[in-house]
């Protein structure tokens, strides 16, 4: 290690500190000493890059993360960031292609299959986009999170049956969670099954009683 990369990683490293005491504008002092200091620090720019991401700031992140894959093009790290980047952007395809070159590395992560999904639902690719939540569900039978995502999928299609039952699934992986409770009363709500409804909203209410949202709908079904 030459001499500037050592003072450049001292320098990134109490960036990091700095940004983590919300000290903003000094840690980005530092990130840009460091990137000054080692032109060729890759590190420096995906730290940076990710400092970005975390104020928002999806331009200045996207750059540095360009610069960042002139060192290493085949970094996962890299590809996730740009995937979230896009995706914060309202760049849904440009995502879901960052998001396929992951699972071409990690075919068996469900976690991937399942951000597919979500992205694919943003298209508008409603078909493929339930294929997607099936082949997450397949690789972890208890993915609660997969499981309201396709069941809000299907209410928003309409197919309020489905997405009731699929609500229910969820509410058995892990009944102390308020997200499925909240979903299936909503979509009780537009079956018409309003004590069913109210159930599932009471139950929400209970698991998160300080949730404005959770509040609001228990007022409009009373």
């Amino acid at each position: 290690m030459t001499a500037n990369r050592a003072e450049a990683a001292k320098l990134l490293e109490k960036g990091q500190a700095l940004f983590e005491d919300n000290r903003i504008d000094e840690a980005f002092r530092l990130f840009s000493g460091a990137i000054s200091l080692d032109p060729d620090y890759a590190e420096a720019y995906i730290v940076k890059a990710e400092a970005h991401m975390g104020m928002m700031e999806m331009e200045e992140a996207q750059e540095c993360i360009r610069t960042y894959l002139k060192f290493d093009p085949d970094s996962e790290r890299a590809c996730g960031d740009l995937m979230d980047i896009h995706y914060e952007s309202g760049e849904f395809g440009e995502s879901l292609a960052c998001c396929d070159k992951l699972i071409a590395a990690r075919s068996s992560d469900p976690y991937l299959f399942a951000i597919k999904a979500y992205l694919l639902s943003h298209l508008d690719r409603v078909d493929e986009s339930l294929q997607y939540y099936d082949r997450a569900l397949a690789l972890k039978p208890d993915f609660y999170d997969a499981c309201c995502d396709k069941a809000n999928l299907l209410s928003e299609c309409g197919c309020h049956g489905e997405s009731l039952a699929v609500y229910n699934k969820a509410i058995s992986m892990d009944p102390g969670k308020a997200e499925a409770y909240f979903g299936a009363a909503c979509t009780c709500h537009k079956l018409g099954y309003r004590n069913k409804a109210r159930f599932f909203m009471q139950k929400a209410h209970e698991l998160e009683p300080e949730d404005e949202f959770i509040n609001m709908h228990i007022k409009v079904m009373q």
